[in-house]
């Protein structure tokens, strides 16, 4: 019986009179004969065409595929007797090609450019869009031959990587497997790519108590340690997964940086480059973030949110060089990708789909336009970039602050960088919990010290960086297995506020 829960492909337009798809040899192939027959059902003008390699038989076979199709079946070898090329006739037909379910074998040939069967060939040379729904044995999503791979595949202009969800492992049992979505959802993000749509993390991990340490994730990593003068080093560098480097040290906007001094007390530290690092000298010994976590919104934190407010208007009024150096924010800039489907991490990828499903389409268009109006936005200013209560640090003895800068310097719109920082508030918030009304003080706090709140878009730009939150928590904590539906939970609220 079909499922009357996939009666269409709500809210999208098919746009699509031609399919191929290409069944690979996974055990999650016996599904096809269902899916056919939902096509059948419910999308009774689009043709398809059917190809099997030749593992898929082991769990379908062509006359249950065939029946389905008007025999629009082939098996995915090279004939004898064949005076066509069916690779060229296959690419030319079909306005998409969906893998589905494609196996990591299939998946490798496909990125390493292979072409050895029609399918794979038909693939390597389609104009068209080519959709590939990895189904992935335990262990596998977090692989490095994974990685590689759905990297390579991201890449490419025409390909639509379909993010799987857990299964059910045939050998062990459990649910460590993965598995393709519903093939409804499959067809979504090819309508979309078709039509032009763009269908703890690094900023917010609090940093442990004063010692000889280093710690972080795949996305940043920091050393901290005592300094003879009394300072305190803290060295900061990209982690081994970062998709970019630091901003290049030194040029007009340092100068122009430098140029705030010191505000008594409150201080930009703009640090030295050290390599691929950037070194900060600086009196305080502990982050915000890392207050926040273990000791909640006390009201020691009050001022140092002040300050930051304060810092980062200073930065806000300057005037950015006549030809800036600095473009969009590193953040933005793997947000834009991971919210249009463009993640070079197979889990972030995964996490995104999760999000989606969980949102709703409603909320996630919502989502995406709050997205596309702040990168949009014309009126920038030159800006921190990653103002986080991570960088944020204290010299609790003095009360001074250090604001750990030039990371991430950029051209943002003013209320990304204010945002980013009342993101990681709410969000500590709720994971934290306590009075709200301290909460609030401390947002009141950098409002005041910044000298203008963000009115009734907070909630998006604090979505956006909870949803930031989401992808780097998937693509750079590889230990993290607490899945997110609990996060799903909390952007249903805020989307819906």
């Amino acid at each position: 019986m079909i499922d009357e829960s996939y009666d269409a492909v709500p809210g999208l337009e098919l746009n699509l009179n031609r399919l191929l798809i290409v069944v690979t040899g996974s055990a999650y192939a016996w599904s096809t004969p269902y899916w056919l027959e939902w096509l059948r059902l419910h999308c009774p003008e689009l043709e398809v065409r059917v190809v099997l390699t030749r593992s898929a038989k082991r769990f379908v076979t062509p006359q249950s595929v065939g029946s389905r199709v008007a025999g629009a079946v082939a098996t995915d070898v090279w004939p004898d007797d064949e005076a066509t090329a069916r690779h060229v006739e296959w690419a030319e037909w079909a306005d998409a090609i969906l893998v589905y379910p494609a196996t990591l074998h299939f998946m490798a040939r496909l990125a390493l450019g292979l072409a050895d069967s029609p399918a794979l060939l038909a693939a390597q040379c389609s104009q068209g869009t080519v959709a590939v729904a990895p189904a992935l044995p335990p262990g596998a999503l977090e692989g490095a031959a994974v990685r590689q791979h759905w990297a390579a595949l991201a890449a490419r202009p025409n390909t639509v990587l379909v993010p799987p969800i857990a299964g059910r492992s045939l050998t062990t049992g459990r649910e460590d497997a993965w598995v393709p979505p519903p093939l409804p959802e499959a067809l979504r993000l090819i309508v979309e790519h078709r039509a032009g749509r763009a269908a703890p993390s690094a900023a917010v991990t609090a940093e442990r108590p004063p010692s000889d340490d280093e710690f972080g994730t795949g996305l940043l990593r920091t050393t901290t340690r005592d300094l003879p003068i009394g300072n305190r080093r803290w060295r900061r560098e990209p982690g081994p997964l970062a998709p970019a480097p630091f901003e290049p040290a030194g040029g007009e906007e340092y100068r122009l940086l430098a140029g705030i001094g010191d505000l008594g007390g409150v201080r930009l530290a703009l640090g030295t480059a050290d390599g691929p690092a950037r070194l900060y000298d600086v009196p305080g010994e502990v982050s915000a973030a890392h207050l926040l976590l273990h000791e909640g919104p006390s009201a020691e934190l009050a001022k140092p949110l002040h300050d930051l407010g304060r810092l980062l208007r200073a930065v806000h009024d300057l005037t950015p060089p006549a030809a800036p150096r600095a473009g969009t924010s590193r953040g933005l800039a793997r947000l834009d990708a991971w919210l249009t489907g463009r993640a070079v991490s197979p889990r972030a990828a995964c996490a995104q789909g999760q999000v989606r499903r969980s949102l709703g389409e409603e909320r996630w268009a919502r989502v995406l336009d709050w997205h596309t109006q702040t990168v949009a936005d014309p009126d920038t200013v030159l800006a921190h970039g990653a103002a986080g209560l991570g960088s944020l640090v204290l010299d609790r003895a003095s009360g001074g602050i250090d604001l750990l800068t030039g990371e991430d310097v950029c051209r943002v719109p003013w209320h990304v960088d204010l945002g980013w920082v009342v993101g990681e508030l709410v969000e500590l918030q709720w994971q934290v919990g306590g009075d709200k009304g301290a909460w609030q003080s401390l947002t009141d706090a950098l409002f005041e010290g910044y000298g203008r709140d963000l009115g009734s878009r907070w909630k998006e730009v604090a979505a956006l960086r909870i949803l930031l939150h989401v992808h780097d928590i998937a693509a750079y904590l590889d230990d993290y297995d607490h899945g997110f539906d609990h996060y799903c939970d909390f952007l249903r609220f805020l989307v819906d506020l």
